[in-house]
């Protein structure tokens, strides 16, 4: 059996003057006072911290560069779960990824699946329609709405304010109750698919809708 060596060239992302992503290697400061303080041969460690759950508050990862327990930097990733969805894309048909987008965010999974719809029936050049855009339209508003709930009342936990939490969490549960009617589940709703959607809403849906949107500015307020 033959083996092989492959030398690999540690970096971190950073960016440059004009705000443009570029490799930075390890152990190079970016801060000149630093540099004359080190010495020849030293080796840093990157540390991952995350990516954490989308139920703290939101998607972070953080790749941290240290010299022994000294943090030369840190790089921030936003947003972003880093799970190989885009490996996985690569051999499923159009509608076999839509439940991956579910879980990229799954605070908004709604609109993260018409997004992938819309990006597949452009390069097919398939028009959907009308009703099709109004309720994807909806979908989208909705999965808006729970999203900031979840920001709005986990920053007034943050701040030290319960109260809050419990106004904004009643709501999104709501919405929640709204999702899991029209697409069978609360979270990965799974809910257009190319050229169309996956189910029209059930009898009486509007109805439900039409008292969330009544009573919510009054919970806002």
């Amino acid at each position: 059996m033959s083996t092989r060596t492959v030398e690999l060239a540690l970096a971190t992302p950073g960016l440059d003057d004009a705000g443009r992503p570029i490799r930075v290697p390890l152990g190079v400061p970016l801060d000149p006072a630093v540099a004359g303080r080190r010495e020849t041969g030293e080796e840093h460690m990157l540390l991952n911290i995350g990516p954490q759950h989308p139920a703290t508050h939101g998607v972070l990862r953080l790749v941290v560069e240290l010299d022994g327990e000294v943090v030369q930097r840190v790089i921030p990733h936003v947003g972003y779960l880093h799970s190989g969805f885009e490996k996985l894309g690569e051999y499923r048909h159009y509608n076999q990824i839509i439940p991956l987008t579910d879980r990229t965010d799954y605070l908004s999974p709604m609109a993260n699946n018409v997004c992938l719809a819309l990006a597949a029936e452009k390069l097919m050049g398939i028009e959907i329609t009308e009703r099709c855009q109004v309720l994807r339209v909806v979908a989208c508003e909705l999965s808006r709405i729970i999203s900031h709930l979840v920001w709005l009342g986990t920053t007034g936990i943050d701040l030290g304010a319960f109260t809050p939490f419990l106004w904004s969490f009643n709501e999104r549960e709501t919405v929640y109750n709204l999702q899991e009617a029209w697409t069978g589940a609360r979270l990965t709703t799974s809910l257009p698919r190319i050229g169309g959607m996956m189910a029209d809403v059930p009898l009486g849906w509007e109805e439900q809708l039409r008292a969330f949107c009544r009573n919510f500015p009054n919970t806002l307020r």
